[in-house]
């Protein structure tokens, strides 16, 4: 299994002055400095991958070929970052097996074999995911709706076919599938993504159990109303039988913020991880999807706590989908304003995470910020929700992540 390596006394002195040559982020003052720059226009001086090496972490970002374009400078930027490559969608059942045993594994192949030419290492994202990617047969029965008392029209399918009986099946085939095509060369797998629920305005109560699950399709087949918590671990020890090698975690998003359902959401991931370590369930770590929320408040001191209670379990922290969403920002400020703002946010969260845990991964949810989904959903606003920009050039957000980093190397 891969291990970054320890970092040489000489890496050790880049990643400490990486803030001040890092010239494509900030004017460089230096005279070698501006020299290496005009050598290399587009390239930090100490890469994020640079950085992450030093304090043992390994850095990466998602990929979807059949959506990003066919585009070297990507490719070399890839290289050059990556020691891991999450497919952004290749590995979704929806996209993998759109029909029960049929299977179109050509998103998936692209981003294993780009993580192999870059000499990185694969991730699967994902499994079971509660209420999105998955194909209309591995829904609940639509006559079952009403019986089931389910507001929720996401989990259910004229097509749909998943029940008690199939659930286990149907996964256990999926899994041996995956491991016989590609082996047991993945570093981390998403076993589960977004199973808890995300609470809205709109949200109607019967669409949570009392642990915080959505009562979503997998919830339903594998009995969580019966089952409670442990309703989760038997994906878990059928995944590891499978992948011994694989780090895996359980994957969510929406419990930065200081906002009342996010610490709720926050505890009910907490108490789960909890439990299932006293269970012997099979995890190594929690995911956290970290897509950050501009010009909302992020709640620093509820996310160290719970960053220390993770480490307390034991469990390590992967950082999965990072990304940060500026649609809230005034649309009067500068770009130089907004640049600013998220650089400070991402800085405060990254060495609130290397400081309170053990991080063990670093993904972007996509390198550049014209690839990201915010910049389709936001397309007016030209966003710039990761650390390079359309040109591969490294953003503010960039020397920010790194000076966290650095920090964290600082610390040992």
């Amino acid at each position: 299994m891969f291990k970054p390596p320890l970092p040489h006394r000489r890496d050790v002195l880049r990643a400490a002055a990486c803030a001040a040559v890092l010239a494509s982020c900030r004017a460089a003052t230096d005279p070698t400095t501006a020299i290496a720059a005009a050598a290399r226009p587009n390239e930090p001086a100490v890469t994020l991958r640079d950085a992450c090496r030093a304090a043992r972490i390994r850095h990466g970002a998602a990929r979807d070929h059949f959506i990003d374009p066919e585009d070297p400078m990507l490719d070399r930027l890839m290289a050059r970052e990556c020691d891991v490559v999450t497919p952004e969608n290749g590995g979704k059942w929806a996209v993998f097996e759109p029909q029960e045993g049929r299977f179109d594994w050509r998103r998936m192949d692209a981003s294993v074999e780009l993580a192999r030419s870059i000499g990185a290492t694969p991730n699967w994202h994902t499994i079971i995911w509660q209420h999105m990617g998955m194909p209309p047969y591995m829904k609940l029965p639509a006559e079952r709706q009403a019986e089931l008392g389910i507001p929720e029209n996401a989990y259910f399918s004229p097509e749909g076919t998943l029940g008690p009986d199939t659930v286990w099946p149907r996964f256990a085939d999926t899994v041996a599938q995956v491991k016989e095509r590609y082996g047991d060369v993945f570093y981390r797998i998403d076993v589960a993504n977004e199973v808890f629920f995300w609470e809205t305005a709109d949200s109607h109560p019967q669409e949570q159990d009392r642990h915080g699950f959505r009562r979503g399709m997998w919830w339903v087949a594998a009995g969580g109303a019966e089952r409670g918590p442990e309703w989760l671990d038997p994906f878990f020890h059928q995944t590891r039988a499978a992948f011994p090698n694989a780090k895996l975690v359980i994957n969510e998003f929406g419990i930065e913020l200081n906002e009342g359902w996010q610490q709720r959401k926050r505890a009910y991931l907490l108490d789960w991880l909890t439990g299932a370590v006293k269970r012997g369930v099979p995890i190594d770590g929690v995911g956290l999807q970290s897509h950050l929320i501009a010009g909302k408040p992020y709640d620093r001191e509820g996310m160290r706590k719970f960053l220390r209670s993770v480490d307390r379990l034991g469990l390590a922290v992967h950082i999965t989908e990072l990304d940060v969403d500026e649609a809230r920002l005034p649309r009067s400020w500068s770009r130089e304003e907004k640049d600013r703002t998220l650089a400070l946010l991402v800085g405060q969260y990254l060495t609130d995470v290397v400081n309170h845990s053990r991080l063990e991964e670093l993904v972007w949810w996509h390198l550049r910020s014209d690839l990201n989904f915010l910049a389709r959903e936001h397309a007016d606003l030209d966003p710039r929700p990761s650390p390079y920009d359309r040109q591969s050039r490294p953003l503010p957000m960039y020397e920010a992540a790194v000076q966290a980093l650095r920090n964290k190397t600082r610390a040992g």
